[in-house]
């Protein structure tokens, strides 16, 4: 490889290593509000969240044990629960019903906290309801499933009924028990509570972990209007995206927003997904979670709340999702999803006009079908070669459980690997083919796959098509083929490396099936300096 491939490689590479670090650090969540600090704010008018306040409000309620549905050490949760919504002014319902267990163990007595305001009887408007869960599973104290959301909930909602009189619809918080068994809680409350039939607006918090960042990672369906007037107010950083919506529907797992929007309750659900090794462990306690988090949680709480109870309008209704994602956790995308195929045709027209008449002609035609083989190439071999890695480390001392607490590390390891693949089989296939054949051959093999992907796939087709468009723009301004491939990685990456990012946390090292084709993905618009170069470019 010549010292001019090498360079553009380097700099590539090192482009998207500060995207990456810039994504660590715009990722990591608020800074947590002292108890000091918020009261000074409130003596101003202005409610702040605090997540002092609110892990005070934790060890209030919790006690470090494991409190699963049914048992007495979550009665004794439930009770000081109960207790500490009167004192904030809240009415408390109980609802109590007993259920069928899981594969026919003994029934499960069930006990729903629902706490409401007196003042808002006369409120006729679309209720809003603040949901988590207060139970923990068998294994683990659940400080952060759920204790943390349970914590930031209550802060929250005693901050935005401050000043009830501002309210313009009912605000109901919302405790299900038995989810941990199986939704138990949600499923009964849906089937059988007043609130439930209005259809209420939801906003449900979870935890697959103890730290990082919220993540508003699924709606309900038909989520366009929410999605218009709501997404741009979650609290920064803004991380989402319609396809983790997507991927989450694939999966066989859920939470108790997916009762809620089966019953056609309007929404948005919220998670952190980092410390996942601690997911339903022992070490899922009080000292193990992060403040950072809590304080991201409160702030989604509040601010959302606050302008959704605050408004005299319900949501519109419609059948239309929305495609959206966040960049780089300062502001959300977002338009109908029936615009990708539009936006993709008019894509790819151009991308024809100005790559095809070039890469079509017979005397580079042969060329261009060893780029796209290229890419078809690599496109296999990351799945592949994913897996076999994963399949190699599952389950020894190198990976005994799919999350451990040096998981990042081994994502870093496999990011590494996968762009080796991808460079290698490029620098392999592409080395004697000239690089502007290389440029337009793939640039325009991307618009047609990202054709493909708007079909089939419309959450995910912004992955490739803002890629694309930003290529024909450095088409049109740029000459040095090198340069452009610089600029274009660089832009892929601020689109791509926040997804593999948070793919890598959600999914684990276990997961190299989905981690290597991820990770591949930012390794090909490199794939133009991988050509031979001449005077020309």
């Amino acid at each position: 490889m010549n010292p001019s491939k090498r360079t553009t490689l380097c700099l590539a590479l090192l482009a998207l290593l500060l995207i990456e670090l810039l994504v660590c650090f715009q990722y990591r969540g608020p800074a947590e509000v002292s108890e000091r600090n918020a009261d000074a704010f409130a003596a101003a008018g202005v409610p702040t969240f605090s997540a002092e306040k609110a892990m005070k409000i934790h060890q209030q309620l919790f006690d470090g044990t494991t409190h699963p549905a049914g048992s007495a050490q979550n009665d004794a949760v439930r009770n000081r629960l109960v207790h500490l919504l009167q004192e904030h002014g809240w009415q408390v319902e109980i609802q109590s019903a007993q259920v069928a267990g899981r594969q026919g163990n003994s029934p499960l007595h069930l006990h729903n906290v629902i706490a409401g305001r007196p003042e808002q009887a006369g409120l006729s408007l679309q209720p809003l309801v603040l949901a988590t869960h207060y139970d923990s599973c068998r294994f683990g104290p659940g400080a952060g499933d759920a204790g943390g959301c349970v914590a930031a909930v209550v802060e929250a909602g005693r901050l935005l009924t401050q000043h009830s009189e501002q309210l313009k619809r009912p605000v109901w918080l919302f405790f299900t028990d038995g989810e941990e068994a199986g939704l138990l809680g949600a499923i009964e409350f849906v089937r059988s509570h007043p609130v439930s039939q209005q259809r209420p607006l939801v906003l449900n918090f979870d935890a697959r972990g103890t730290s990082g960042p919220v993540v508003m990672y699924e709606t309900h369906a038909g989520n366009s209007v929410a999605v218009d007037e709501w997404v741009n107010t979650i609290a920064r950083p803004r991380i989402t995206g319609s396809l983790f919506t997507a991927i989450y529907r694939s999966m066989p797992n859920g939470t108790d927003f997916s009762v809620f929007q089966k019953a056609g309750w309007q929404g948005f659900n919220f998670a952190i997904i980092d410390g996942a090794h601690r997911y339903h462990q022992p070490d899922d306690t009080f000292a193990n979670l992060d403040h950072r988090s809590v304080q991201h949680f409160g702030e989604h709480a509040l601010r959302l709340s606050t302008l959704i109870a605050g408004s005299t309008q319900d949501l519109a209704a419609t059948k239309e999702d929305a495609v959206f994602f966040d960049v780089l956790g300062l502001f959300v995308v977002h338009y109908p999803v029936w615009w990708c195929v539009p936006i993709r045709f008019a894509l790819l027209i151009v991308a024809v006009q100005v790559y095809g008449r070039h890469v079509l002609r017979r005397a580079c035609l042969r060329q261009s079908l060893l780029v796209w083989l290229t890419m078809l190439l690599i496109a296999t071999a990351a799945p592949v070669v994913g897996w076999i890695l994963s399949a190699c480390i599952r389950g020894t001392m190198i990976l005994p459980r799919p999350f451990v607490w040096y998981g990042h590390g081994f994502s870093v390891v496999m990011w590494c690997l996968s762009l080796l693949m991808a460079l290698s089989i490029g620098h392999w296939m592409l080395r004697r083919i000239d690089q502007r054949i290389v440029w337009d051959a793939f640039w325009l093999g991307q618009a047609m796959t990202c054709m493909v992907v708007s079909i089939w796939a419309p959450e995910f087709s912004h992955l490739l098509s803002v890629p694309g468009g930003m290529a024909i723009f450095l088409t049109l301004t740029v000459r040095s083929i090198p340069l452009r491939t610089l600029l274009g990685t660089a832009g892929a990456g601020i689109i791509l490396i926040p997804v593999q990012h948070l793919v890598s946390i959600a999914l684990g090292p276990a997961a190299g099936l989905l981690l290597f084709p991820a990770f591949a993905l930012i390794a090909m618009p490199m794939l133009p300096a991988l050509g031979k170069r001449n005077s020309v470019t």
